[in-house]
């Protein structure tokens, strides 16, 4: 009762520390103010504790303190995990933040950090607490708007790296539209390597659903190579013009002279204007995905993946495809008829003498869209997505230096 404190906050420590080692929990509860200066503070529950300002004095002073409990009190191994004593230390939160940054799952966070303590039982926090913080510290990074917070950054990393671009649009204000960013060693490779461009629009991992479009091709050892991401307002043929004007802006007027696209109408009206000369190749893996959904026929799906990928001679495939289509009874189904159509563009035999590194196969395709798609959350916000883009660029380029490294120490003198 004669203990004397110099603020509020410190008797509050100081009776949660009681609290702590006599077994209950505690929490704020009534004030009073005179003049708009506080002057008494109770804190409870059962037990209680009511303090108040000493004018003459400046400290606060216990009035009253009533020991009684009206409930069993925690066994001490458990007092850590009543709700006014549990915390995230500042070590625990630097060790939270810096897992985060590599997109490591909060879940696995709390069972890595209950690895280290020896147990969940021994952690000063429970599950919620972590989700609670990780929520918050996602907060606090779009305070001013995640669309403003996700420029700010891109337009930031131009201090580290004077190449890095980012543009974007704003159809309305606070809101933004499409947006498009690549960085130094993109603009190094596409230089190099640009040749042959994969443009793929596959990916909605985000929370407000907008298409990502991830630029990609392959390098010297056969290795993939970013060229750039874009954020698409909608998949108009108007948006997709927007990005690619944009990407050979960028790259120094640098156009490819052949582009891999998953097939979508607008995104190829998009690329006969803006990129006229370029030899226009359906991404083999698109194609059979879709040939699975829109045709049922087991038989079609062989012949079809022979037709894509064997060398024939034209009338050889020609004649292959009428025959089958017509002994399967497929003369009128829509996709079969509009991808024949478009044979100019995926059948082997009409793309003899086209560059298109490695992109002859599906496996390219396949291996960049699970790859990418690895790093990401439908939950992230757009500054989370860029976050995990950025982590996707990186691995690739640790993964690009591995062979590299290899050949140099195996090299003989």
């Amino acid at each position: 009762m004669d203990h004397v404190f110099n603020t509020e906050e410190e008797a509050y420590a100081a009776y949660k520390q009681f609290a702590r080692l006599r077994g209950f929990g505690v929490r704020k509860g009534d004030v009073a103010r005179v003049d708009g200066v506080l002057v008494r503070r109770d804190f409870f529950l059962p037990p209680e504790m009511k303090i108040y300002l000493d004018a003459q004095d400046q400290v606060w002073k216990v009035r009253r303190i009533d020991d009684s409990h009206n409930h069993p009190l925690a066994a001490t191994m458990f007092n850590h995990l009543l709700p006014s004593h549990r915390s995230l230390s500042e070590s625990n939160k630097a060790q939270v933040d810096s897992l985060k940054k590599f997109g490591i799952a909060t879940l696995k966070i709390m069972a890595y950090m209950a690895g280290q303590s020896g147990g969940y039982g021994m952690l000063q926090f429970t599950k919620r607490d972590l989700y609670n913080y990780v929520h918050i510290q996602r907060l606090s990074q779009i305070n001013d708007g995640d669309a403003a917070a996700t420029i700010s950054y891109l337009e930031g990393k131009a201090n580290a790296d004077i190449m890095s671009v980012a543009r974007y649009t704003k159809p309305l204000e606070g809101r933004l539209g499409s947006l498009f960013w690549a960085d130094g060693q993109m603009m190094a490779d596409y230089k190099l390597f640009g040749d042959v461009v994969a443009f793929d629009a596959t990916y909605r991992s985000n929370k407000y659903k907008k298409p990502l479009v991830v630029f990609s091709g392959s390098n010297h050892n056969k290795q993939t190579a970013i060229f750039g991401f874009a954020l698409l307002e909608d998949e108009e043929v108007r948006t997709y013009r927007w990005v690619l004007l944009n990407l050979v802006d960028i790259m120094d007027n640098k156009k490819p002279s052949v582009v891999v696209t998953d097939g979508d109408k607008a995104m190829r009206a998009a690329i006969d204007d803006v990129l006229p000369s370029a030899r226009h190749r359906l991404c083999g893996w698109h194609l059979e995905k879709n040939c699975v959904m829109q045709v049922k026929e087991p038989d079609f799906r062989k012949v079809f993946k022979k037709e894509m990928y064997a060398n024939l001679d034209v009338l050889v495939f020609e004649d292959h495809w009428t025959t089958t289509v017509q002994s399967l009874g497929l003369m009128n189904n829509s996709w079969v008829k509009s991808t024949y159509e478009l044979r100019h563009s995926w059948a082997t035999t009409y793309l003899q003498g086209t560059f298109c590194t490695g992109y002859r196969t599906t496996s390219r395709c396949e291996g960049i869209n699970a790859f990418v798609k690895g790093f990401l959350k439908s939950t992230n916000s757009l500054l989370e997505l860029v976050h995990s883009l950025d982590r996707v660029v990186k691995v690739i380029a640790i993964t690009r230096l591995q062979p590299s490294s290899i050949r140099r120490i195996t090299r003989p003198c």
